[in-house]
């Protein structure tokens, strides 16, 4: 778990799109690179690594071994835009029906898997079309931050970052992917803090990151769909208000935060 002293962080974004979106630029891996099983990291993820900070205490290894070589490879957009009224950053993410059998009811970015011809952009975009029922307004694809490697679904997870136009006012999810759209503020995971005694009007203006709770279903190696057991184990989650992120959502949020506060 995080410690007081290491979530300590201050950082005000520019309220100019061009300005946040050219110092991400700077920061972030070149965009669509030929993927490799060596990619090189930023420097300020090598400083405080979030893939092992945020790592669920049930892990399976999956946040610091390889992937697989026949890994479904995906991509998910990450996306910054600005509240038209509060001018604050915000990212869409989403919550997964309870129904899906890989990461139900988990918060994730909008994302699936990349086509046969498809770059990692391009995929990432149109499934976030697909999920929140409109496009993404591209005012500038920044590039990608260090990718995931998500064991329970082996997905090797490229993370675009873009900085987009204010969407309209009411999201039109699809409701076989999308139980809920959560415009989770940027803010939160730059500034956090354990404090649990925070009132509920100061928690919905900060992020809390605690040690949750999280039970996974056990499925028989003989019949799949039938459930053998449950495990319950620890993670850590960014929270704000009763929103709770954990696992590679966490993972690539702390890992913008990083990009945002080197600049």
């Amino acid at each position: 778990m995080l410690s007081p002293q290491s979530t300590s962080w201050t950082t005000e974004l520019p309220t100019d799109a061009d300005q946040l979106a050219d110092g991400l630029t700077r920061h972030l891996l070149p965009n669509d690179s030929t993927p490799s099983t060596t990619q090189a990291l930023p420097p300020w993820s090598l400083n405080r690594d979030f893939r092992c900070v945020m790592a669920p205490h049930l892990a399976y290894g999956r946040h610091r071994g390889p992937h697989r070589c026949h890994s479904r490879h995906a991509a998910v957009a990450v996306c910054l835009f600005q509240d038209p009224t509060t001018g604050s950053w915000m990212i869409p993410l989403t919550r997964r029906p309870t129904t899906l059998r890989h990461h139900g009811g988990q918060i994730c970015f909008p994302g699936g898997r990349i086509e046969r011809g498809e770059t990692p952009s391009r995929a990432a975009l149109r499934e976030f079309e697909e999920e929140l029922g409109g496009p993404a307004h591209v005012h500038r694809c920044c590039g990608d931050l260090p990718r995931q490697y998500v064991y329970a679904s082996d997905n090797l997870v490229t993370p675009i970052v873009f900085v987009i136009d204010p969407p309209a006012p009411d999201w039109h999810p699809d409701p076989a992917e999308v139980d809920e759209v959560i415009d989770f503020p940027i803010e939160a995971v730059l500034n956090p803090t354990q404090d649990a005694t925070s009132r509920q009007s100061q928690a919905e203006k900060t992020c809390q990151i605690d040690m949750i709770q999280q039970t996974k279903s056990l499925r028989s190696g003989i019949h799949p769909d039938c459930v053998a057991g449950h495990l319950t184990f620890a993670v850590p989650a960014f929270r704000h208000g009763s929103v709770n992120v954990w696992g590679a959502t966490a993972i690539i949020l702390g890992q913008l935060a990083q990009a945002l506060h080197s600049l």
